[in-house]
């Protein structure tokens, strides 16, 4: 493991992060990206506008609401107790961001190619349809860069909203599959799946009820917006929680700072850590950076949004109405 990463105690503002990066990446490609990104990023836009899912505004009891026997569903104390969460309406893509879809992102701001090397170690991990794997400032970037070409209100999803549409609306269903279980080889990979460690393409599996693909995907996590405190729960408010203002850092290895959430599958399996509850937590960069390279990183986005093990994500359009306002693509 390289050096331990000095600005993530205290982490700089996750925003100002996010803006300085995405500013120094402008800065490479000039003042106005090249004409045929900006149309690509706009084609962009309004495709994932079109597969956008809503979900109306509502109230569920967010957590491990445990078997009828009383007994919880998993060991983990961090996914209770038990809380009332209320929601404004949202809508959420239904699909993750894709490798094509981050090469257009990456392209438009000028920063180089994510993960390029991958396929030296993972065969078939890069391709166009296949999930992208980014630090958690990549997906914050990408999503407000959304919002910044359609003037729509795009972000990361919190941690509730993710929860709540992983469950179809709040719904006791213990996977995000489309009956709520487990059936390897129709919604789930089995044993023959191939690559193996490799997640699949989007939509290679029925979506949930609510029509989102792969929120319990084969060796996938999802980046959300929320710090990372164990006992969250216990203080979270009812309306629309956003999560701590501070990250906890892993007792294990405290140098390495404050964490962020991520949902999916956070075990080896759906049966030991794939429920629509389960929680983990993983630091915004790669764990192994060396304390000269975050330096470089911030200095230069180039290769600042690379991580070949990361997790994945999908964005989410702050609206409680399910018709979009006027986009400026529009316009």
């Amino acid at each position: 493991m390289g050096a331990s990463i000095p600005f993530v105690k205290p982490l700089m503002s996750t925003a100002a992060v996010v803006l300085a990066l995405t500013a120094c990446a402008q800065s490479h490609a000039g003042k106005a990206a090249a004409q045929p990104a900006v149309d690509a990023g706009k084609a962009l836009v309004e495709r994932i506008k079109t597969q956008l899912v809503h979900l109306p505004s509502g109230s569920f009891e967010m957590g491990d609401w445990g078997s009828e026997e009383g007994l919880p569903y998993d060991m983990e104390k961090d996914s209770k107790p038990l809380h009332k969460v209320t929601l404004d309406g949202f809508s959420m893509m239904a699909y993750k961001v894709t490798y094509d879809d981050f090469d257009i992102f990456t392209e438009a701001v000028g920063s180089p190619k994510i993960n390029t090397d991958i396929e030296r170690y993972r065969p078939g991990a890069r391709k166009p349809l296949r999930p992208a794997k980014v630090n958690w400032f990549g997906a914050k970037a990408f999503c407000q860069w959304l919002g910044q070409l359609s003037g729509l209100p795009f972000d990361l999803p919190t941690e509730a909203q993710w929860e709540y549409a992983a469950r179809s609306g709040g719904k006791k269903l213990l996977f995000a599959t489309d009956n709520g279980q487990i059936d390897e080889g129709r919604n789930y990979p089995d044993d023959s799946y191939g690559p193996r460690l490799v997640t699949p393409e989007v939509g290679a599996f029925p979506p949930n009820p609510a029509g989102f693909y792969g929120m319990l995907d084969y060796t996938a996590l999802e980046w959300v917006n929320d710090w990372f405190q164990p006992d969250y729960y216990k203080l979270s408010p009812v309306k629309n929680p956003h999560g701590p203002d501070a990250g906890a850092s892993d007792e294990r290895v405290p140098d390495l700072g404050p964490q962020k959430v991520v949902r999916g599958l956070t075990a080896s399996s759906p049966a030991f850590g794939g429920f629509t509850f389960s929680r983990s937590a993983r630091w915004p960069y790669a764990q192994d950076l060396s304390s000269s390279k975050v330096q470089r990183l911030l200095a230069s986005p180039s290769d600042g949004y690379s991580n070949p093990a990361g997790p994945q994500f999908r964005c989410v359009l702050n609206q409680p109405a399910r018709s979009a306002a006027a986009s400026s693509l529009d316009k």
